[in-house]
């Protein structure tokens, strides 16, 4: 009778003591994960209305580089927020599923009584009993699946941060060279992307080509791979451990990837990673629109340009305007005999046109007229010069730009039309922009007329 060595033994209690310390946990985790759902599921429903808030208020005073690194952060956190959100509303639906095939393992230890089954006929019957899993196989299954959704929210939501890490700081880069060599990077607004890739094709890439079986054969290495390819293939793998942190990672990737059908876990991590780029874009979008679900098929857009839109009139705008920075008066009714407009000034589309034409232009009066040469303004089709306009700051719309008068000496009670054309360069990175024009529509009331009917 062989007899176990005493290291054996001690390794085997040393394994033993792990396994029963990790049951202990695992009784403790499944409270601890509905605790931690719940709680970030609170808090992540209401943090992408909080951030675009924040973006909206940021974004507007930005341009080039500083434009888009506001906008990538916005869009990567929202985007993970409504990712995390989605996949805490899942774990709890699935550990309440759990929670519930407990419950009546507890209340009925038999499980299914098919025999007491009068609701269907022996065929069903008999076929259910093949194929439906008795309530153990439901309870670990269902524990398994909340294990694996929990596991990899954290999996997701150190990638997407580790990304927009990544982004941010190639970002900054490309901000401080721009900077420090008083060049100008706005045109290629894209470098911290572009940045990333780079790295990718340069770092990643390359380890997948040179560590792959394929090349093995085709390099007809029958044991072990050629010296100088493991050499360099590690030395990528170390660059990769630079840029991302494998510690935190790898141990959650290497084991839902290796517990997991082949392709199940790459496709399903790459949707939630891209999905969670995208959502924050869709939101954006989504608050440009006038109705996500809509059959206005007699009433377009292009319809609504040539109508009233609410975003021109102070007193009809709302939080749905907030991303239309557009011309504005104080109302749709004007019984004034002046119209108030405000230009509004976007510094990431008008510096590079203000740029262009006025370069040189320190002095306060230059740079207003400046300004004002990007407008061309008109009331029924005649000319109104923007001399008397003045620099305006509004921190009740939380803009800046021109502030004029029009005088509507001479007008005749009833509709009127202003129109205001934007002569700024458009910018060539979007193909087939026009310069916007804005029609809005008033009503005039002169002060002295009378409105009410005689009496009889």
């Amino acid at each position: 009778m062989n007899l176990p060595s005493p290291a054996a033994s001690t390794e085997s209690a040393s394994a033993q003591e792990r396994r029963v310390a990790f049951e202990s946990l695992r009784e403790r985790t499944d409270e601890l994960e509905l605790i931690i759902s719940g709680i970030s599921l609170l808090a992540l429903l209401a943090l992408p209305g909080w951030l675009f808030e924040q973006w909206v208020k940021l974004e507007l005073h930005a341009e080039g580089q500083r434009h888009l690194l506001l906008s990538l952060a916005f869009q990567l956190a929202s985007g993970l927020s409504m990712t995390l959100a989605g996949a805490f509303l899942l774990h709890l639906a699935v550990r309440a599923y759990w929670v519930g095939l407990i419950g009546l393992k507890a209340a009925f230890p038999a499980g299914i009584r098919w025999e007491a089954i009068r609701s269907i006929g022996p065929i069903t019957r008999e076929y259910h009993r093949r194929t439906v899993v008795d309530l153990e196989s439901a309870i670990d299954a269902a524990d398994r699946v909340a294990s694996i959704v929990f596991a990899l929210v954290s999996l997701v939501a150190l990638s997407v941060f580790w990304i927009g890490v990544l982004l941010a700081l190639l970002t900054l880069l490309a901000i401080g060279v721009s900077a420090l060599f008083d060049t100008r990077l706005e045109p290629s607004a894209e470098i911290g992307a572009m940045g990333f890739v780079a790295l990718s094709v340069l770092v990643v890439l390359p380890q997948l080509i040179l560590d792959n079986a394929w090349l093995s054969r085709r390099l007809s290495e029958s044991q072990s791979p050629a010296p100088w390819r493991r050499r360099l293939v590690e030395i990528l793998v170390r660059l990769q451990s630079v840029l991302i942190p494998q510690r935190l990672v790898l141990p959650v990737q290497l084991s839902l990837e290796s517990n997991m059908p082949r392709w199940g876990f790459t496709l399903v991590f790459l949707l939630l990673v891209g999905g969670s780029a995208l959502l924050g874009r869709v939101q954006e979008n989504a608050v440009r629109e006038f109705a996500l679900v809509s059959s206005y098929a007699y009433f377009g857009d292009a319809d609504a340009d040539e109508g009233l839109r609410s975003a021109h009139y102070e007193n009809l705008r709302s939080p749905h305007d907030v991303l239309a920075r557009v011309p504005m008066i104080p109302a749709d009714m004007v019984a004034d005999g002046h119209l108030r407009l405000f230009l509004p000034y976007l510094p990431d589309r008008d510096n590079a046109s203000l740029r262009a034409r006025c370069a040189a232009a320190e002095q306060r009066a230059q740079r207003q007229s400046c300004l004002a040469g990007l407008w061309q303004v008109e009331i029924d089709g005649k000319a109104v010069g923007l001399g008397e306009f003045l620099l305006a700051e509004r921190r009740d719309l939380g803009q800046r730009g021109l502030q004029g008068y029009l005088s509507l000496a001479g007008f005749a009670p009833g509709r009127h039309e202003l129109r205001v054309h934007w002569n700024g360069t458009v910018a060539p990175v979007r193909p087939g922009a026009r310069a916007p024009e804005y029609r809005i529509p008033f009503w005039f009331s002169p002060p002295f007329q009378q409105d009410l009917a005689p009496a009889p």
